[in-house]
């Protein structure tokens, strides 16, 4: 049967032909359809008859092409170096053949026709696409490109010697009536260096688990950098006449307007690499020579939301524990932006997050979406925002609220409001220390009365890097250093006490840490807190009974247990945490 033939059959067919499903499925499910108007595909899938894997494969026969077991197929060397091993990983492909100039790719996802257009441009080659599953492809990835260790690297390293704007035929974009042209930045934004650039340095954030990539265009300069556990690295500098491009193709695949570059814009969008799913949140920034871009990426695979791995003390967690099951009341987490807030609300979440409960979250933007969780986006240009969202939410019967920031009066309001009907409320505030939080919600004007009858719990938090266990090097800290820590006098004078600090090795890429991890102090309300909240109490007050009542151990304190335990340096400690005059 001929392409175009298989290209006219129905989907129904295939799969009759398959053996897929038996004629009376078909039936069945054609019956239902003309009753619902749905994808018959996802009737059959949601009837039980056939599997989303199968309908996929069905869905790639109707695009004319054939399923290969590659699970026993021995791939020759010289067809797997015809496509780069990170290239194949992005597009979850694997070469099998090259014959009659066309090279053959099993596709993990036969119906994505965008990764065979990026491929035909990458390899200068035609190429067409065979169906396989995720498992075969990534089991095969690792069979077959074992040698390719550190290619990113050295991939990378190639496009820095493209200095010049001729080899990717860039010249004309500096002239204005060339970029001002749409067809010329799409055409541009296809160009295989341009597409290689942005997989290469998307893979290599993935690789070294960054949170963010960065393309920043200057006057003379235009230079990539990621963020890895807080800290920006530069990987590559693009020749400047290429950002253009570069930024167009972040725009094509991210679906924003490429003829758009006098005002910013923002999207989202989902990627599979690999066994990861990705979401990528895409914000582009005009700037005086160019527009800038971030991406911020969220690995699904890879976010931590176990409260029991986030770095909290035992006396901490059983605090935590104990306020977040509690019936109704607001639980405040704070700190600066980046501290991981956010990850922590979503950790006591996934605790809660029991079939008996109902769980409504307000967020701006939702940063991971969690099964079972009803997630709200705010929208303030449309008036949708964290007060308007969270009264929305309340006749919607929740059990637990969480509110991704009180940033106002009224949203404070409506929380408070939330705990005194019953319900359980999680949000965060931008504060310093947790005593701090108090006098924040008395500058926001919010009542003395209403911060006591409401409030359970304020739990501050910061993140410091994790030293690579790999090289981390034992030292006897300096008499600075212990005073800055607060270190008790009776521990310095122990020959045997001691820091670590970072080194530096292959393992953590030469940088010394690995990782991040929190340091927590939590003061709960109690009486006497309530007493001090009506007596609007300064923050030192607060602190003073915290420590010595309730036993709270503020965040510098948390960090030097953590800096003898070895897990992270004074450094860290010092420059993330706040030094308090008893």
């Amino acid at each position: 049967m001929s392409v175009t033939a298989q290209k006219t059959r129905l989907l129904g067919e295939i799969l009759v032909d398959q053996g897929v499903i038996s004629p009376l499925h078909l039936d069945e499910s054609l019956h239902r359809q003309r009753m619902t108007g749905d994808l018959i595909g996802r009737i059959l899938v949601s009837m039980g008859h056939a599997t989303e894997q199968a309908i996929i494969e069905a869905l790639g026969i109707q695009q004319g092409m054939v399923r290969v077991d590659i699970s026993k197929r021995n791939i020759p060397v010289e067809i797997i170096k015809m496509l780069p091993g990170d290239v194949a990983r992005f597009y979850s492909v694997i070469p099998i053949s090259f014959e009659d100039d066309i090279l053959t790719v099993a596709m993990a996802d036969p119906l994505n026709m965008q990764s065979l257009d990026d491929l035909r441009q990458i390899t200068g080659l035609e190429v067409q696409g065979a169906i396989s599953t995720p498992e075969e492809v990534s089991d095969a990835w690792k069979k077959n490109y074992s040698f390719e260790t550190g290619s990113v690297g050295s991939m990378l390293e190639e496009l820095k010697g493209l200095v010049g704007t001729e080899e990717l035929s860039l010249e004309e974009l500096g002239q204005q009536e060339i970029i001002s042209n749409v067809d010329n930045l799409v055409e541009l934004a296809q160009q295989p260096e341009v597409i290689k650039i942005v997989n290469l340095v998307f893979l290599t954030a993935l690789q070294k688990r960054a949170s963010d990539v960065h393309f920043e265009i200057y006057e003379d300069d235009f230079r990539v950098r990621i963020r890895i556990d807080g800290v920006l690295h530069e990987i590559v500098r693009p020749p400047k006449a290429s950002s253009i491009a570069i930024v167009s193709r972040i725009k094509i695949i991210s679906n924003m307007d490429i003829g758009e570059r006098r005002l910013p814009q923002d999207a989202r969008i989902e990627l599979k690499i690999g066994d990861s799913l990705i979401d990528v949140r895409v914000a582009t920034l005009p700037s005086l020579y160019g527009e800038g871009v971030v991406m911020r990426i969220l690995d699904r695979t890879a976010v931590r939301i176990e409260l029991g791995s986030l770095g909290l003390s035992p006396g901490t967690r059983k605090k935590v524990d104990t306020v977040i099951n509690k019936p109704n009341g607001i639980m405040l987490v704070t700190g600066p932006t980046g501290c991981g807030k956010t990850t922590t609300l979503y950790a006591c979440l996934n605790v809660l997050n029991t079939p008996e409960v109902k769980i409504i979250t307000t967020e701006d933007p939702v940063e991971l979406q969690i099964e079972r969780l009803v997630q709200c986006q705010v929208h303030e240009e449309v008036g949708l925002t964290f007060a308007a969202c969270l009264r929305a939410i309340l006749r919607q019967d929740p059990d637990i609220v969480m509110v991704g920031e009180i940033r106002d009066l009224e949203t404070a309001k409506i929380a408070v409001e939330a705990s005194l009907t019953g319900h359980l409320v999680l949000s965060t505030l931008h504060t310093n220390s947790a005593p701090e939080t108090i006098t924040r919600l008395l500058d926001m004007d919010v009542e003395p009365f209403m911060i006591t009858a409401s409030l359970e719990a304020v739990l501050a938090q910061r993140l410091v890097r994790v030293l690579c266990k790999a090289c981390r090097e034992r030292y006897s800290p300096d008499q600075e250093e212990m005073d800055e820590l607060g270190v008790p006098t009776a521990w310095r004078s122990d020959p045997k006490f001691a820091f670590f600090r970072a080194k530096g090795c292959a393992a953590c890429d030469y940088v010394g840490y690995m990782g991040r991890t929190g340091l927590y102090e939590i003061m709960l309300v109690d009486e006497f807190v309530r007493e001090l909240i009506l007596e609007r109490a300064m923050a030192h007050e607060l602190r003073n009974y915290a420590r010595k009542d309730q036993g709270m151990v503020i965040l510098r304190e948390e960090g030097l247990v953590k800096c003898i335990q070895g897990i992270t340096s004074a450094a860290e400690v010092i420059a993330k945490t706040d030094k308090y005059e008893d």
